[in-house]
C-alpha cells in the first residue's frame, strides 16, 4: 500500500501535522526532509515503531538517533551530561550535528543498540522540530536508506520499495545541507568526530574548546556579597583554572558596575582565607549567560532573569543552594552581623557540595585506553 504524501515547503499545515502525530502514536513511520537528508520518523520508545524501523533498515550496525524538539528537551532525558557535552550541546544544536551520548538508565534497555550508545539531534529544520514539538517527546531517526545505501537528500531519490514500507510522507524539495550530518562521539572525552560532514570546522572549533577550562557563573542581585563570596570559595575549593579545568566567576541581576562588596562579607571571607578587598561588581549581561557552561543562581528570581534572556540556558542554570535544600539563599544585605553569618554558613555548606559535583562534571582524558573500533566510525 502506498503512502500518503503530501508536498511541504517551510511549515506543515495543521491538519497534516495532526494526522501525523496520530499516525506516529499508533506505532506508524512517516518520511520527513531533515536539514541534513530525508528520515524515517518513529515516535521514541514505542516498541512496535522500534521492530520496524528494523525491517525497513534491514542490517542496522549503528544506533537509531533520537530526534528532539529543543536543547532544553534533550537536556531532560539526559539529565547525567557533564560540562564538555553540554558546551557541544550549546555550540552546535540546533544544527546538522548528530552526538553520540552513552545510552544510560534513561534509555529503556531494549532501546539500546549494542554499547554504542545513543545518537541525539536537535535539527535546523522546522518541520522535524514541530512534529516531536507536536508529539511532545522525542522521535526515532533515521535515513530513508537500507544499511548499505546512500542516504536520499531529495525526495525523488527515495527507493519505491521503502517508500511504501511507511505510512505517511512529506516532499519538501532538496534538503538545506544536501549532505548527511557530522557525528561527533561524546561518549568518551577527549570527544572527536566520527563522520565529517556540514559545519566540521565549526564542530572542529567546537571541540579544541573542550581543552579549555569550563566557566561557572555565579548570581546574586547586586554582586556585593553572595555570589562573589560563593564564587571565590568555589574557585578556592577546585584550585586555580589551569589545574581544576574550572573558571569561577560571578556577576549581579542588578549589580551598580564597580561597587566593591560589603564591609561585612570582607571581614568573613578573610576570616575563611579570601581575599574579596578588591572585588568590583559587575552587571549580568547576555555575553555571560551564553559564555558560562554551569550557572548557580542564587534565588528563582535571579534564575528567571537569567532565562528571560536566554531561554536555551535553563538546562545549565542551577541553584546555588540546592544542595542544602534551600530555594533561595537570603539576602544579608544592610542586616545585622549575625545574619551574614547565617548566610555565609549556607554558602560555605553548598559550595562544599557544587566542588564534588562539578569535579565529577568535568571530564578528564584516561591516558593509555584503547582506541574504539572502526564500527562506531558511521551513524544514520
Amino acid at each position: 500500500m502506498s503512502p500518503i504524501i503530501h508536498n511541504i515547503r517551510g511549515e506543515m499545515r495543521p491538519a497534516d501535522l495532526d494526522r501525523c502525530v496520530g499516525i506516529l502514536n499508533e506505532g506508524g513511520i512517516i518520511i520527513l526532509p531533515v536539514d541534513t537528508v530525508y528520515g524515517l520518523a518513529a515516535k521514541g520508545f514505542h516498541p512496535a515503531a522500534f521492530e520496524r524501523l528494523d525491517k525497513i533498515k534491514g542490517e542496522r550496525r549503528t544506533p537509531y538517533v533520537l530526534a528532539f524538539a529543543s536543547v532544553d528537551r534533550l537536556c531532560r532525558l539526559f539529565t547525567d551530561l557533564d560540562l564538555f557535552q553540554r558546551r557541544i550541546i550549546r555550540y552546535l544544536l540546533p544544527g546538522p550535528v548528530t552526538l553520540i551520548l552513552p545510552a544510560g538508565e534513561s534509555i529503556p534497555a531494549g532501546f539500546r543498540y549494542r554499547e554504542q550508545g545513543i545518537g541525539v539531534r536537535v535539527s535546523t529544520d522546522p518541520v522535524l522540530r514541530a512534529v516531536s514539538r507536536a508529539l511532545d517527546g522525542p522521535l526515532w531517526a533515521t535515513s530513508v536508506n537500507r544499511s548499505t545505501e546512500p542516504a536520499p537528500t531529495q525526495f525523488a531519490d527515495i527507493q519505491p520499495g521503502v517508500l511504501k514500507q511507511v505510512d505517511m510522507a512529506f516532499d519538501g524539495g532538496p534538503t538545506i545541507f544536501r549532505q548527511p550530518s557530522t557525528v561527533v562521539d561524546g561518549r568518551r572525552f577527549p570527544y572527536r568526530i566520527l563522520r565529517s560532514g556540514p559545519w566540521v570546522n565549526r564542530v572542529e572549533q567546537t571541540l579544541s574548546r573542550c581543552r579549555e577550562p569550563v566557566e561557572v557563573l555565579v548570581v546574586c542581585t547586586g554582586n556585593i556579597c553572595r555570589s562573589p563570596l560563593a564564587a571565590a570559595m568555589l574557585q578556592g575549593s577546585l584550585g586555580p583554572p589551569e589545574d581544576s579545568l574550572v573558571r569561577v566567576s560571578s556577576a549581579g541581576t542588578s549589580a551598580l558596575t564597580g561597587n566593591p562588596a560589603t564591609p561585612e562579607i570582607v571581614d568573613i571571607a578573610r576570616d575563611w582565607g579570601v581575599d574579596l578587598s578588591n572585588h568590583t561588581a559587575r552587571q549580568l549581561t547576555p555575553g555571560m549567560i551564553e559564555n558560562a557552561d554551569l550557572i548557580l543562581a542564587v534565588g528563582p528570581a535571579h534564575a528567571e532573569f537569567i532565562l528571560e534572556n536566554d531561554a536555551n540556558s535553563c538546562s545549565w542554570v542551577r541553584m546555588l543552594g540546592e544542595p542544602i535544600g534551600m530555594d533561595v539563599i537570603p539576602d544579608p544585605y544592610r542586616l545585622d552581623p549575625e545574619s551574614y553569618r547565617r548566610v555565609t554558613e549556607m554558602i560555605r555548606r553548598a559550595v562544599e557540595w557544587w566542588s564534588g559535583e562539578i569535579r565529577r562534571l568535568v571530564p578528564r582524558e584516561v591516558p593509555g585506553e584503547p582506541a574504539r573500533g572502526s564500527a562506531d566510525r558511521r551513524a544514520d
